[in-house]
């Protein structure tokens, strides 16, 4: 009986291949898969860019707001403090009335204040004047940044003092938008008649046979500007303290 012979090393086993089968294994993405990659990624960048710009839009209305109100604020503190320092004064005799150029004066509308006042501060080192100025608040349409003409707070000054203490100076706009600017002028003679009664008028004149040579113990200050953080408007009040109501005699 024959023996088989040995299978050589290097011959190969044949076997069938399995129908739908490989001999080496799938690789790589299909377009559908890249496809929907593609898009998720879209869709995350979509998301985070739409969170980055509403975050910073917040901001920015949030600085809009706060630049606002920070205008109000100072312009507020500003004539406040101007204000406070108001002052009139009298040159007794003729002969010194005469040898006077310059005149002082309180004048207060219920929209409009003209005074004299010692709060002026000096720009420059060799700027030949005092403390001393006159002071105008009022509204006027002003022409803003982008070539609109709003109505907007002024602030007028004019140093030294002249023979003329409502006109002349520089103008300067402290607040722009401004809705409505209202002044109240407390007469402590008024308020002194009866108990309870109500001392703040709408007008006031040193120069005029009641309000001569005194001035008004403060002055109410309401500013009225459209609501920068939506619709209607935003009522600010303060009141400044005058400290020399009596004119100052020479």
């Amino acid at each position: 009986m024959k023996k088989p012979l040995p299978r050589q090393k290097n011959e190969r086993s044949r076997r069938p291949l399995r129908r739908g089968g490989s001999q080496s294994s799938r690789s790589g993405f299909t377009l559908i898969e890249i496809i929907l990659s593609i898009s998720i990624l879209a869709l995350i960048m979509a998301v985070a860019w739409g969170s980055y710009a509403s975050a910073t839009s917040s901001q920015q209305r949030m600085q809009d707001i706060n630049g606002r109100l920070h205008g109000v604020e100072q312009a507020m503190n500003r004539m406040v403090r101007e204000l406070s320092m108001a002052f009139i004064t009298s040159h007794g005799s003729e002969e010194t009335q005469l040898e006077i150029r310059y005149k002082t004066g309180f004048y207060g509308e219920n929209d409009r204040i003209d005074f004299t006042s010692m709060g002026y501060v000096r720009m420059f080192r060799d700027d030949k004047v005092g403390d001393q100025s006159e002071i105008s608040y009022y509204v006027k349409r002003v022409r803003n940044d982008a070539g609109d003409l709003v109505p907007s707070l002024v602030r007028r000054e004019d140093a030294p003092i002249d023979d003329d203490p409502q006109k002349g100076g520089t103008i300067m706009t402290l607040l722009e938008n401004v809705e409505s600017f209202r002044l109240e002028y407390w007469d402590d003679q008024k308020a002194g008649v009866s108990v309870g009664s109500d001392g703040w008028v709408d007008e006031w004149d040193s120069e005029s046979a009641d309000q001569a040579k005194r001035l008004p113990s403060r002055v109410k200050i309401t500013i009225e500007i459209p609501n920068p953080r939506g619709s209607g408007n935003s009522t600010f009040t303060t009141q400044a303290e005058i400290h020399m109501i009596q004119s100052i005699d020479f």
